[in-house]
């Protein structure tokens, strides 16, 4: 018998009452697993910002979604190995083409036959996907979208669904606190209809399936899968591997992340690839002037007009006030920089040696 997956606290009767009742189910649980792209020029638009080369130097991948990096051409090359490694007797993979491309060499290798979930692309959430209290949108979200296409190289492994011709649509979310509850409570609309379909072609059974997506929404789906905040868990690396195993009483359990096995007794540290993250010359230090040039990426992001100042309601934190020196409501790029050059001082280098150590990450 095929069971619902439900989250929330109608999750936790359900989980109550199987145990209770002694319901059955397949020894081996229903297996998920989701694999990230590979990576994509628009995964390397930062770095090449912070090393302030000239926009018409360039490579043609940079900032290009549609494109590999050369390190994701060979991870690319890597992940038909990688997947062979295991039987799925289903596969899904977000429209976005660098997902259906990272996973189409094992497609065409084995012959395989995968449907297109426009419920897989890339949508911005936070670990407040979790919070049932969040307002339902009322606007038109799935299947609102643009109509989807199959490209002529995919299309002999990939098809739309009946039902999933369309993307979703995403309403505007606004800025701070706010944008963040509102894009939040769309992903969860649109992850709880991977968890239906889940439901309704492979609950309780003994399946393994694979799905293709992105980073943040990989990560959504891993979070109402398990009703886990994954709190102290680092990004899913691209090409990265993550999966669950359904548990005798209809919850799933995390067993696989980024490759690796997952020991529950053993706190995650993502200090290690943070650091990394920041440390552009890779020297194992990370300097004032790399962390602060790290975190003023984020001022284009925020500067939603493109005045070149940033307002109250596009810098919502509570730095701002303490940042604004001149007390004229804006903050400007050098303003904005001098909140992470103390924040560096005051939080991190506490032993003024000039540097932030790995240990030193929190």
């Amino acid at each position: 018998m095929k069971k619902r997956i439900f989250t929330g606290p109608v999750a936790f009767m359900i989980t109550l009452s199987t145990v209770l009742l002694g319901a059955s189910v397949a020894e081996a649980g229903l297996k998920i697993y989701y694999i990230r792209h590979a990576e994509a020029g628009h995964n390397v638009k930062k770095d090449w910002e912070k090393r302030k080369v000239p926009k018409d130097q360039w490579p043609a991948y940079v900032g290009n979604a549609d494109m590999f990096t050369p390190k994701g051409l060979e991870q690319r090359a890597a992940t038909a190995g990688k997947l062979k490694k295991y039987h799925f007797d289903f596969i899904a993979a977000s429209p976005m083409w660098r997902c259906q491309n990272t996973i189409l060499p094992y497609m065409q290798e084995t012959g395989s036959k995968g449907e297109i979930w426009p419920e897989l692309r890339e949508g911005r959430a936070s670990a407040l996907i979790l919070d049932t209290s969040l307002p339902v949108p009322t606007e038109p979200i799935l299947g609102a979208g643009k109509p989807l296409e199959v490209g002529a190289e995919e299309s002999p492994c990939f098809s739309l669904r009946e039902d999933g011709k369309n993307a979703f649509k995403v309403p505007k979310a606004g800025t701070g606190r706010a944008a963040d509850e509102r894009s939040s409570a769309v992903a969860r609309v649109v992850i709880q209809r991977v968890l239906d379909m889940i439901q309704t072609r492979f609950g309780g059974t003994d399946k393994s399936i694979l799905f293709a997506g992105h980073g943040s929404s990989g990560k959504s789906v891993l979070r109402m899968l398990t009703q886990d905040p994954l709190t102290g868990f680092e990004g899913i690396s691209n090409t990265g591997i993550w999966m669950v195993e359904e548990q005798a009483d209809g919850t799933f359990k995390l067993k696989l992340f980024n490759d690796e096995l997952v020991d529950h007794d053993k706190p995650v540290s993502v200090a290690p690839s943070k650091h990394a993250s920041m440390d552009a010359d890779n020297d194992g230090r990370v300097t004032q002037a790399e962390y602060v040039a790290e975190k003023v990426t984020g001022f284009e992001r925020k500067d939603k007009n493109n005045d070149g100042v940033l307002s109250p309601d596009e810098h919502t934190h509570k730095s701002f006030k303490g940042a604004d020196l001149d007390h004229n409501g804006q903050l400007t790029r050098e303003e904005f920089s001098a909140i992470f050059k103390k924040r560096f001082d005051n939080k991190y280098d506490k032993n003024k040696v000039g540097f932030i150590a790995v240990e030193e990450i929190k």
